[in-house]
């Protein structure tokens, strides 16, 4: 059964009224969450070369912070700086709707 845990509320000050901002569908540790996922996504068309990509919710499963592990040649030529805006521009829209991201980017060993 999905299970829908929403965590924070916002209220616009103009009309009253609540708007759901994030959500969880899963209360097991271990699995992937519904945002995870999106974002992994993303990540993926933006990276299709990347050897790895993590992505995980590190704020209890409310979708507030995320960890975020790209590695991809794409990379190559970039100081560290360059390669985490190319996550940040990727994920520029989601990014909006978090507390906080951490980001860590490297090149193949190959």
């Amino acid at each position: 059964m999905l299970r829908l845990t929403v965590n924070r509320l916002l209220m616009r000050q103009s009309t009253q009224s609540w708007n759901a901002t994030r959500f969880s569908t899963t209360d097991k540790p271990g699995s992937t969450s519904v945002g995870e996922s999106l974002l992994v996504g993303i990540l993926k068309q933006k990276f299709p070369t990347a050897k790895y990509i993590e992505v995980q919710d590190i704020s209890g499963g409310c979708g507030a912070m995320y960890e975020i592990f790209v590695e991809t040649i794409d990379f190559k030529g970039l100081n560290t700086v360059k390669q985490h805006r190319l996550v940040t521009e990727a994920l520029k829209k989601e990014i909006q709707d978090m507390h906080g991201v951490r980001i860590h980017t490297k090149l193949p060993s190959d």
